[in-house]
């Protein structure tokens, strides 16, 4: 396989397959990635799920100082709110995505499941359980790696499959359709409706105390489910999904970076760049020109 293979499968996927839906589940999907040689990251956490496929390499895991051994054909989960560093001394070929439910549209059983990850699912799959899910990746890296044109409906629904098959590999029942719930709590549903009004109002000043007066509960109370359910702080999660929405339009609109600044929120152009520099370790305009963006006058046949 060769870089330039790669350059191609991030920009297929980063800009045509964003958000996929089948009838009871919908996705979000924050970015891919089809990296070559993966060394070593730094120590962090983000407030979504990040799940990785070691193609090839050996290295380790750490998953709220847990350490694990990654080798070929391993399926490993980050989970939202945990931290969390990949090293390997010889580099990692790996393929991942970082995605979260649409709960808005979303059954509340297929809600229940992947919430289930968070807490009880397994943090690596072996290749045994990592098969199906690894056999779909390479299939749709083939895809993107070939000179055909590619069908759109074809990789939606492959797209689609792949992540329900997350279900299959890391859930710690032998049947992932089991309700638990236990876990649909109070807790849950106002933290829920805090991440949807979040959403709805990233281009408007969000303030913490605005958002908690809207559920109706103490700024304290709102600051502790954050703390409490995501791992993160309430500015922080906010901070993330302002510099996901800038990403989709630094990748997919030709709207200028001052302008993107602002929709996306940020009191200035100054404040966007260094929190998007901070959180993506790339400036905006830097960001724009990269491999993810490499392949931008392609197009996918429909």
């Amino acid at each position: 396989m060769l870089d330039q293979d790669f350059r191609r499968a991030n920009a297929l996927l980063n800009q045509h397959i964003t958000q996929i839906a089948g009838e009871q589940v919908s996705f979000r999907i924050h970015y891919w990635g089809f990296m070559p040689s993966h060394y070593n990251n730094s120590l962090h956490r983000h407030s979504f799920f990040e799940i990785c496929y070691v193609l090839e390499g050996c290295g380790e895991y750490s998953d709220n100082g847990v350490d694990y051994l990654l080798q070929e054909g391993i399926l490993f989960c980050s989970r939202p709110g945990i931290w969390h560093q990949i090293r390997s001394e010889q580099g990692l070929t790996l393929f991942f995505v970082a995605f979260e439910i649409d709960e808005s549209r979303t059954s509340e059983n297929y809600s229940r499941n992947f919430r289930s990850l968070i807490h009880r699912g397994k943090i690596v799959a072996e290749s045994k359980d990592a098969s199906i899910s690894a056999q779909i990746w390479q299939t749709i890296f083939s895809m993107a790696e070939s000179k055909h044109p590619i069908s759109k409906d074809m990789l939606q629904h492959l797209v689609l499959s792949l992540l329900l098959s997350f279900l299959h590999g890391f859930s710690p029942l032998p049947d992932s359709s089991v309700n638990s719930l236990d876990e649909d709590t109070a807790e849950h549903r106002l933290l829920k409706r805090a991440k949807l009004y979040i959403e709805d109002n990233l281009s408007s000043p969000l303030r913490i105390e605005h958002v908690s007066q809207e559920l109706g509960i103490s700024s304290r109370h709102l600051s502790r489910l954050f703390h409490s359910q995501l791992g993160q702080t309430f500015v922080h999660y906010v901070q993330e999904h302002r510099v996901q929405r800038a990403k989709e339009w630094l990748l997919n609109s030709d709207i200028a970076i001052k302008d993107i600044a602002k929709r996306a929120g940020f009191d200035s152009v100054h404040y966007f760049t260094r929190v998007f520099t901070k959180m993506l370790g790339v400036a905006p305009a830097k960001f724009r020109k990269s491999q993810f963006a490499d392949g931008r006058q392609d197009r996918i046949q429909t």
